[in-house]
């Protein structure tokens, strides 16, 4: 513990250093700051473009709203303010000591478009005048517009449909970046890690969009301030409450109904939003279909948020989130019945504090919690080759409580410089638990075996943002990160890098190093995220994944609201962590030897992204495409030889396309394709007849006489189809006062593209003679999505 309190005197003394180092540069530097909010509602309002005409100095308003603006020298400047979907406003400034000038935008109107970025020379409104590569965003507007299935607006699966970011799986909410697992993304709720990001077996995510104000996910050139996790950050920031009046918004679809009301506290000065969301195939189904009280689903989520405007300098927050689901199902065979319950889900909240000591001096101290549950009971009964009754059990639980304290501080000591540093500390508490056994009839199930592993994690980071010239940018920093389990230390310095280097005509070349830890684990054989997957922490024997990754791009502004990318890059990941071949679960005791049904191993992942995105207009979208290659290798599986990850997928395309055609019609569509994922499947079987030699089997000859064995070839050699599919959507807007109705109609697989969700063997009579039989088996496709339309009805007012 003394050693993890280390970073945190480290991190004061790093900063203290760079202050007093730079207070000559600071005193000569004037500073301007302020906030941008929207000029109805009062909320904050991220990633607006600040800029400097007479400089082509600039910046970005982070999620706060909040900016910093750094001069040379004292005199008259014009500053212009721009941001998607918002009016440019531009003011002509006198900086001055402790100058704040706080901006509210006016909304535009669809068929405005053109006030859009028109006069904008900021530096950080264009993707070649910024130093930050692999980062991508999409306006919450266009992830409201895009077709998606059953009309349900997920934030995460627009994210798939952006380069160098894949599926698990189609219809599904999983993420794989750069080669990298669902457990290798960190995920910021309002700064708040989340361990389980979905809904449904993964069909949905667990992020309402209407309870959203803005997403970023960075693939590479991670900042200092971020880390844990090995392949990206994906930055959500909850909205706040109209600070002006009370709204509400709403909308109805096939199989959830949302909720969202706003209102001020005190006005101007305070504001709380509500959001809830719920799905009701449970009950809308039951009256129709027999059985349903034993094959049924739900799942629920809530958020909230509290922001009070303390004064000038200060801003507190409170947002939280509470989320489930529930799943049961049950099966009735000539020979086996089947029967299981899930229940999984997440609770967090956040408390953030906001205080400028000065116009160049911000600090941000935060009190986080995580909560994530989930459990899994499984029971099958089957009759045996010998007539017995045996009951097959499985008992999967998985428990983390997380509370963290952390504080970051932002630092303006001249017009070449932003500096930023910080600490955090983070107590886990693991839970995890699995039980798996075969009893006869009568005896009880298996006791429920569990292991608590608790563990400190903690980190301290500097970061400097410089611009020694107009055309070079350079972001530096270093992170040192520490973790404790029950009997061990692990102590991780992780440099970080990024340089872009601007050319004439608004093109730039970018490279970035980062060098990332990650201390937790998500042992899985779905390889999709289901909630009979297990978390555990580093342990004594498990070590911490390490990753380092390098890439370097093009980046383009052809014009303003239009620009292309090109990325390519490479990444190494040590220390991953699986079962054993035969493992499927964990048996938990008191010796530890449960890890011995690990085995541990390393990935590679390479490629090459290419995207063009159109943000303004009345035709908005983009183009990718990821070209990429991920293998791994482990010790103890495939015998030691290297092979292909589950997913990877040489080829990945998509083409988003919307068009306002009036403020009231709205056409979107979006059409995707994806070479072949990378299955294990077996290649031969045999079975074992009748022999005087099982008698060496003993008592488990019953088992073996007549049961059919795989035979399987190298791990994940058997290739998928490719999978594609056309969405197309049409959204009508009508507004009367202040009401305002949308209805929305799409078709999800428009041309009924039979993609596979999943594969398996059955045996088929293939004997074309009547009374022969001639039984083989065959391979057969599972599509879970065929062509799907679906219409939603949303208000707000």
């Amino acid at each position: 513990m003394k050693r993890l309190l280390f970073l945190v005197h480290l991190t004061g003394t790093a900063l203290w250093s760079c202050l007093t180092s730079t207070t000559a540069q600071a005193q000569s530097a004037v500073v301007l700051r302020g906030t941008v909010r929207d000029a109805q509602t009062g909320v904050p309002i991220p990633g607006v473009a600040v800029a400097i005409r007479e400089t082509r100095g600039g910046t970005l308003t982070d999620t706060t709203g909040a900016y910093f603006l750094s001069f040379s020298k004292g005199g008259e400047y014009h500053i212009s303010y721009s941001s998607i979907g918002y009016q440019t406003a531009t003011i002509r400034v006198r900086p001055g000591a402790g100058t704040a000038v706080h901006m509210n935008l006016k909304t535009a109107p669809a068929h405005l478009q053109e006030v859009i970025v028109t006069g904008q020379s900021g530096a950080s409104s264009r993707v070649s005048e910024t130093v930050q590569m692999s980062g991508l965003s999409i306006p919450m507007q266009q992830i409201r517009e895009i077709p998606s299935v059953l009309g349900e607006k997920d934030v995460l699966k627009a994210l798939q449909l952006m380069p160098g970011v894949q599926k698990s799986a189609e219809g599904t909410t999983g993420l794989y970046v750069r080669g990298g697992g669902p457990d290798q993304n960190l995920v910021l709720l309002d700064g708040i890690p989340i361990y389980h990001t979905s809904h449904l077996f993964g069909f949905f995510s667990l992020f309402n969009g209407d309870a959203i104000q803005s997403v970023n996910l960075m693939k590479g050139g991670f900042p200092a301030r971020f880390g844990g996790r090995l392949s990206s950050v994906i930055e959500m920031q909850m909205r706040e409450g109209d600070f002006q009046r009370f709204r509400m918004e709403g909308g109805i679809g096939l199989i959830s109904s949302r909720l969202s009301l706003e209102t001020p506290i005190q006005k101007g000065k305070s504001s709380f939003l509500f959001s809830a969301r719920r799905t009701y195939a449970d009950l809308a189904i039951r009256p129709f279909l027999s059985g349903m009280e034993e094959r049924n689903g739900y799942f629920y989520d809530l958020n909230g948020k509290l922001s009070f405007h303390l004064g000038p300098k200060d801003k507190l927050t409170l947002s939280g989130y509470w989320g489930n689901d529930y799943f049961k199902y049950a099966t009735e065979g000539t020979i086996s019945r089947e029967r299981g319950h899930f229940v999984w889900g997440n609770g967090v909240g956040g408390l953030r504090w906001t205080h400028a000591f000065r116009p160049s001096f911000l600090s941000t101290v935060s009190l986080l919690f995580t909560h994530y549950h989930s459990a899994a009971d499984l029971e099958r009964n089957v009759i045996s080759d010998n007539n017995k009754k045996v009951k097959y059990f499985l008992h999967n639980e998985s428990t983390i409580y997380d509370y963290t304290a952390k504080a970051d501080f932002q630092w303006l000591p001249g017009t070449r410089h932003q500096l930023q540093a910080g600490f955090q500390l983070t107590s886990h508490q693991f839970n995890p638990s699995s039980v798996t056994s075969t009893n006869e009839y009568g005896l009880k199930p298996p006791s429920r075996a569990s292991a608590q592993l608790d563990s400190w994690e903690g980190a301290a980071y500097i970061e400097d943002t410089y611009q020694p010239t107009t055309r070079l940018r350079i972001n530096a920093g270093l992170r040192y990160s520490a973790f404790r389990s029950k009997k061990k230390y692990y102590f991780q310095p992780e440099p970080r890098l990024s340089l872009a280097y601007q050319f004439p005509g608004n093109w730039a070349v970018k490279a970035s190093y980062a060098s990332m830890n990650q201390y937790i684990h998500l042992l899985s054989n779905s390889g999709i995220g289901l909630p009979t997957d297990l978390w555990i922490p580093s342990t004594d024997r498990t070590p911490p994944q390490r990753s380092q990754q390098v890439a370097l791009g093009l980046a383009k502004d052809l014009r303003p609201g239009i620009a292309v990318t090109l990325e390519g890059f490479y990444k190494r990941m040590e220390q991953m962590v699986a079962y054993r071949e035969g493992a499927s679960s964990l048996s938990y005791d008191d010796t530890g030897k449960w890890e011995d049904q690990l085995t541990y191993g390393r990935g590679w992942s390479y490629g090459a992204e290419f995207l063009l995105q159109k943000k303004t207009g009345k035709l908005t979208g983009w183009l990718g495409y990821t070209l990429s290659w991920t293998r791994q290798q482990f010790d103890e599986l495939n015998f030691g030889r290297e092979f292909w990850a589950r997913y990877d997928r040489r080829h990945d395309i998509s083409l988003v396309g919307i068009y306002h055609v009036t403020p009231r019609l709205t056409l979107s569509a979006t059409w995707v394709y994806g070479t072949n994922q990378a299955f294990t499947l077996p290649r031969g079987q045999y079975w074992i007849q009748g022999t005087p030699a099982l008698t060496l089997l003993g008592d488990a000859k019953d088992y073996y006489t007549g049961r059919v064995f795989q035979e399987y070839g190298n791990r994940n050699s058997f290739r998928t189809a490719p999978f594609h599919h056309l969405d197309l959507g049409i959204q009508f807007r009508k507004a009367k006062g202040r009401f305002e109705r949308t209805w929305e109609i799409s078709v999800y697989n428009v041309y009924n593209r039979q993609n596979p969700s999943f594969y398996y063997f059955d045996t088929v009579n293939t004997s074309t003679e009547a009374g022969v039989k001639n039984y083989q088996n065959k391979l057969k496709q599972v599509t879970l999505f065929p062509i799907l339309p679906s219409v939603s009805y949303g208000f707000r007012f």
